[in-house]
């Protein structure tokens, strides 16, 4: 499937990212997930990649975004000279009835039509200019919403997760894995990182390999070192340690704890070059694995239904490409 223009920046970006030995959150992204400063909804999957990546190279400390039109409606005025960023919107579009479906039409046409339901609705992008809102003039100063989950919290929530999820865990050493064969996730001690952030966004990226296990999310694990299926069950473990980090305000990601990471980069780096849509499979797989680690967390309970919604919206596209 062809690319779109939105895709097709972002992955270039990314690539070039990576060529320089960088990814696009080691100096650390904005701390808070991306949101609409009008509808106060959060972007998820590849447009809170997208925004939390040019947040970061163009030095915005706001979360907030909209577009010029919403700016407009709300009284505000988008700076003269200012450039957006492109953010792109997916909807199922009724092809017998000409109109876009809500979650519960999708349900009911889905029940109703059976295999034929890949034939008649389609989903369909549209793409989306934003600014962010120090871009804007007369926005409102922003209110913080959610405080960051404290260090005592965090440790909580860990073994929280650790319960839920039902794999063994061991600190000690000087690496961090998981190891499919007995389900078990490694870190080093605590004390051996600078903080207790890095400790935890680690944690996430290690654990967020188990939420492959056949009893969880079911990944193909059984790639070696070196490998493409390697390479590509890194790149998912990895974002979904930045954007599960990023829900939780843990600050910079601790990049340099990553084991052999010019590796890591350089395996990326030749899967992307073959397969640039693996970047968007990969951020699709990651959201979804963020969004386990949080439940079995318990950190936000509720955003659970919210995050459910956003799943299976995406699984009604991701079903419709599978039948294309």
């Amino acid at each position: 499937m062809k690319m779109n223009k939105v895709r097709e920046q972002i992955s270039q970006v990314f690539l070039e990212s990576l060529k320089e030995n960088e990814l696009p959150w080691k100096k650390g992204w904005i701390t808070e997930r991306p949101y609409n400063a009008v509808s106060n909804t959060e972007y998820r999957g590849v447009n809170s990649f997208w925004l939390s990546c040019a947040a970061e190279q163009k030095g915005y400390s706001d979360p907030r975004w909209c577009t010029f039109k919403q700016a407009k409606d709300k009284g505000w005025k988008v700076k003269k000279g200012e450039h957006g960023t492109q953010v792109e919107f997916w909807s199922m579009y009724d092809t017998e009835t000409k109109k876009k479906l809500t979650g519960r039409e999708l349900n009911l046409l889905k029940k109703e039509l059976g295999e034929d339901f890949y034939e008649r609705v389609k989903p369909i992008s549209s793409v989306y200019t934003v600014f962010n809102a120090e871009q804007i003039e007369g926005i409102p100063k922003r209110e913080k919403t959610q405080e960051p989950v404290k260090s005592d919290e965090l440790l909580y929530k860990r073994d929280t997760l650790i319960k839920n999820m039902e794999f063994t865990f061991h600190e000690g050493g000087n690496r961090a894995f998981y190891r499919s064969g007995d389900d078990s996730v490694t870190l080093p001690q605590m004390e051996q990182f600078r903080s207790i952030y890095d400790y935890m966004s680690v944690f996430l990226h290690e654990s967020g390999h188990a939420t492959g296990h056949e009893s969880r999310l079911n990944r193909d694990l059984s790639g070696g070192f070196g490998s493409q299926k390697y390479a590509r069950e890194e790149l998912r473990a990895e974002i979904a340690s930045a954007f599960t980090s990023q829900e939780l305000e843990l600050g910079e990601m601790a990049a340099e704890h990553m084991d052999n990471h010019k590796a890591y980069i350089q395996s990326w780096i030749e899967v992307l070059e073959k397969e640039p849509q693996e970047l968007f499979a990969a951020i699709r797989d990651a959201e979804k694995i963020s969004d386990y680690l949080i439940e079995k967390g318990e950190f936000f309970p509720e955003k659970q239904q919210r995050a459910e919604l956003d799943m299976q919206k995406q699984q009604y596209v991701t079903e419709h490409q599978r039948n294309l």
